[in-house]
Order: structure tokens, then C-alpha cells, then sequence
């Protein structure tokens, strides 16, 4: 392998660093303005040193002395809602796009091709264009403004991302394992849970990220279906206005709250990330 001169090194660490500061510049922005006080937050310019002010989370959170405030937006529910609704939404979601995705990798069937593109053709239509059928359909069902109704609005939403993303890791599996295995007397579902799917481990930890950040920042679906009882957090935040306007801090206090459980997420599936993004490349190569 060529080495690189210590000028390209330094240029390539520069490049870098740049891109990390430039990317990481809004979120920093976001954290600083939620411990800032609405004086230090509309201050002109910027004041960077100051004495931290926690009452925006305490309006969000709703305790402390904020809490008997008018303006505090509160957003334990809302919280709550979007946890159970984007864990189960996702876990619904990557279970059956696995078992979808397994069956078009290994099975050859009719109308399979017009399956995957009615799958993938899922995540091409506008949400603003089903809208009003979802509103009527769940209306009927008494599934309108429920957690139920959200998460099957949820899984709807990433099954064909699912089942899309799952059916290229089982390609990237031979097919020789489910032969292997039925030579020494296994079935096709023991030789699919016993070695096919721990070798798609990385890639179902892969489809569960891209599947839980479309359910947590879901936001269309939730401001037509869910008004109160099922609000996810998206839309708490946008409708937080308090006596006196727009609450910047408890707004900029609830975003880094929106932020950590992803954050939390992908930390508690880093170990399969990596090996779930590279394992198609390293498959066909």
C-alpha cells in the first residue's frame, strides 16, 4: 500500500475535523439554547458564557416551579407515546420485513416482482395523498387517535423498507447453509433461525435504525390521526405555544430530548451497525 505523505495526513485530519465541527454545530447551537434563559437567548451576538437556566426542561418535563406555569408544555405523554409507539412500530415492522424479505430471496413465486415493486412503491407515494383514506378508514375502526392505530400506521409505513433492505442481506447469504443443514436432518425454519438469521444479524440491526428514525420522526400520519391521546413528540413540539408565544427554551429543551432515545438506540446497536452496513459489499465480493 502507497503510504501517505504526513502533509496529506494533515490535510485529511483538517477535512475532517471541519466536517465534524460543521455538522455538529446545530446540535451543539440546540444544546446550548436549552439551558439559556429567553433574555440570554435572544441576545445580539450570541453569548457563549453564561449562567446555565434549567427551567426550559422544567416546562417540558412539567416539575419544578415551571410546572405551574402556563406556558409549560409538558411532554411526558407525548414522550411515552412515541416510544411505544416507534419500538413497536419498528419491532412489527423489521419482524415481518424479514420474513417477507426471506421469502423473496429464497422462493420463486408469481407476481413476485410486482410484490417487490408494490413494496418498495410503499415509500414513493406522498403521505399527504393517503391522508384523508387513513383518517376515514381508522375513523370507522375506532383506530383514529390511538397507540394501536399508530403503530399500525408505523409498520405500514417501513414494511416495504423492510422487506426491501432484508431481502439484499439474505441474497448475501448462500443458499448452500439451508442445504448444509438439511443434509444433517434440519428443517428449513430450524435452518432459518439457527444459522441463516444470526448470519443477518448486522443487517437486521441495520433495518431496525433506518426503520426506528422514520417512526420517531414521524410527523404527517400523527398530526391527522393522533390530536391527544396518541401525540408523539414531532408534533408536541410543533404545537408547544405558551401565554406569551412561542417557548424557544422549552422548545430547544424538548428537541434534545427528542434527540437522546435515538442517540440511546443506535448506542445499544453499534456492535451490528458496522457489520450490517458492510455486509452486503463484503457478501458479492
Amino acid at each position: 500500500m502507497e503510504r501517505r505523505t504526513p502533509l496529506a495526513v494533515w490535510l485529511t485530519g483538517l477535512a475532517l475535523g471541519l466536517y465534524t465541527l460543521v455538522s455538529m454545530a446545530p446540535l451543539v447551537w440546540l444544546v446550548l439554547s436549552s439551558i439559556k434563559s429567553r433574555a440570554d437567548l435572544f441576545t445580539t451576538p450570541p453569548v457563549f458564557v453564561f449562567t446555565p437556566d434549567w427551567s426550559g426542561y422544567q416546562g417540558v418535563f412539567g416539575i419544578g416551579e415551571a410546572a405551574s406555569r402556563a406556558s409549560s408544555i409538558g411532554v411526558l405523554d407525548a414522550l411515552l407515546n412515541s416510544i411505544v409507539v416507534s419500538g413497536l412500530g419498528t419491532g412489527l415492522a423489521v419482524l415481518l420485513g424479514t420474513l417477507a424479505g426471506y421469502a423473496c430471496s429464497r422462493f420463486a413465486f408469481p407476481g413476485k416482482g410486482d410484490f417487490m415493486f408494490f413494496a418498495l412503491s410503499t415509500r414513493m407515494i406522498p403521505a399527504v395523498a393517503v391522508l384523508v383514506f387513513y383518517h376515514l378508514m381508522f375513523s370507522r375502526l375506532g383506530l383514529a387517535d390511538t397507540r394501536l392505530g399508530m403503530i399500525l400506521v408505523t409498520t405500514f409505513i417501513n414494511l416495504g423498507l423492510a422487506t426491501w433492505i432484508m431481502k439484499g442481506f439474505f441474497d448475501g447469504v448462500p443458499r448452500e447453509v439451508e442445504a448444509i443443514a438439511a443434509v444433517n436432518g434440519y428443517t428449513r425454519a430450524h435452518a432459518f433461525l439457527r444459522f441463516v438469521l444470526p448470519m443477518c444479524k448486522g443487517g437486521i440491526a441495520a433495518t431496525a435504525g433506518f426503520c426506528f428514525i422514520f417512526a420517531w420522526n414521524e410527523f404527517a400520519f400523527n398530526a391527522i390521526l393522533a390530536t391527544r391521546n396518541a401525540q408523539t413528540l414531532p408534533n408536541k413540539i410543533s404545537a408547544a405555544m405558551g401565554a406569551t408565544g412561542l417557548e424557544w427554551t422549552q422548545i430547544c429543551a424538548a428537541g434534545v430530548v427528542l434527540i437522546v432515545p435515538v442517540v440511546v438506540f443506535f448506542w445499544l446497536i453499534r456492535r451490528h451497525l458496522l457489520m450490517g452496513m458492510t455486509f452486503g459489499v463484503l457478501g458479492k465480493s
